[in-house]
């Protein structure tokens, strides 16, 4: 009996000095060096195109990172927006070699997210995490390397408020804008009462209020105001309907047209054709300048104007040369007791066009058919 006493100690204290020793020696596997991007340089440039999503949109290689502890190494290429701290930063490709390959669809998506202006040249900045498989290894991280992405599309955004009924104040219903050639639209029930929009579902930080648009040069539909609450939302002031909402990132507007159909040209609009607008004298593709209904009997659009230039309005459009389903020039207004702009004269052309006599400029062209006045301001 004291024999197998003596033996169980033996063993406790063999296992509690074996322990001892394991914790002594322990070491973490700590980076040995640097490594670094070979290719591309930093300030290279690519241009995406969207009709080659699969196409290389950047092809990296590296140099190795070695740790003091042999194991597998993984890397992880990341993105972020230039000149940031990589905290907001998107993993792009994993593996465990020295190289990896974008593909342009995939790179165009994180080049928007992280702030890329479609159709310009954009920097984002690279750079490649290495991470040790072995126990208590530490991540480390390659220089960084600026890239010169010319992306196309944009990035859908959102809207949610108690003026747009079918979102309301949360996240659940959000209005979604879909985006195309960075021009944002969508079609909701409007009622008089506030709303914002956002660049990110979900995030309450990621708002853009009736401030960041003027301060940003846009036109913005009059039927749409300053809220002045605490948030300086946007207001809807006009008839409670069905509209079509349109944010313009090239042009810089924020427009409402009265809406009856789900897709296809507005029965409600008018058009303006004319030297004096953006599309000439010309209804191809979409040279005609729409001009929506945004509330009962009010007719307006924000545009550019051409000094010195004519123009006329047009009651349909059918998709194509649209010349013989109605018009009304400088006379008709007159002759219905209309009050016109001191910048918009008769032409006294053969069709007594109306002609524009302000500056070349972004103004906002309106026609009151209640009021009876027609105004550029």
């Amino acid at each position: 009996m004291k024999n197998k006493f003596n033996i169980v100690l033996a063993l406790f204290a063999f296992v509690g000095f074996s322990s001892c020793e394991s914790e002594d020696n322990y070491e973490l596997s700590e980076p040995v060096g640097t490594y670094r991007i070979v290719t591309p340089l930093s300030g290279e440039s690519i241009v995406l195109n969207e009709l080659t999503p699969t196409n290389p949109g950047i092809a990296l290689t590296w140099t190795p990172m070695d740790y003091t502890t042999p194991s597998v190494i993984t890397y992880t290429v990341q993105l972020a927006p230039n000149g940031s701290d990589f905290s907001n930063a998107q993993d792009l490709a994993t593996t465990t070699s020295t190289n990896a390959t974008i593909q342009s669809a995939q790179l165009n998506l994180a080049a928007l997210t992280a702030g890329a202006t479609p159709f310009v040249q954009s920097a984002v900045d690279i750079r490649i995490k290495a991470t040790s498989g072995a126990v208590g290894a530490q991540s480390t991280y390659s220089d960084t390397i600026t890239y010169l992405i010319t992306a196309y599309g944009c990035l859908g955004q959102y809207a949610v408020g108690a003026g747009i009924p079918s979102a309301g104040w949360n996240w659940d219903s959000p209005l979604s804008l879909i985006c195309d050639d960075n021009i944002l639209t969508s079609r909701t029930n409007l009622i008089n009462g506030t709303f914002r929009f956002f660049t990110v579902s979900g995030d309450w930080n990621s708002g853009r209020n009736y401030p960041y648009y003027v301060t940003n040069g846009y036109k913005i539909s009059t039927s749409l105001e300053n809220a002045n609450d605490g948030d300086q939302n946007f207001k809807f002031n006009g008839t409670p309907g069905t509209y079509r909402i349109k944010i313009d990132e090239n042009i810089k507007t924020v427009t409402l047209a009265q809406s009856t159909v789900t897709s296809g040209f507005e029965p409600t609009s008018t058009w303006l054709v004319g030297a004096a607008t953006p599309g000439g004298w010309s209804w191809s593709g979409n040279n005609e300048t729409e001009l929506p209904l945004i509330t009962n009997g009010i007719y307006e659009v924000p545009l550019t104007m051409n000094s010195g230039e004519t123009f006329r309005v047009f009651l349909g459009n059918n998709g194509g040369d649209s010349w013989g389903l109605g018009d009304r020039n400088f006379p008709y207004y007159v002759s219905n007791g209309y009050t016109i702009d001191s910048e918009l004269i008769n032409a006294l052309d053969g069709d007594s066009n109306f002609r524009y006599t302000g500056p070349t400029a972004m103004r906002m062209f309106k026609i009151d058919s209640v009021a009876k006045v027609i105004s550029v301001d």
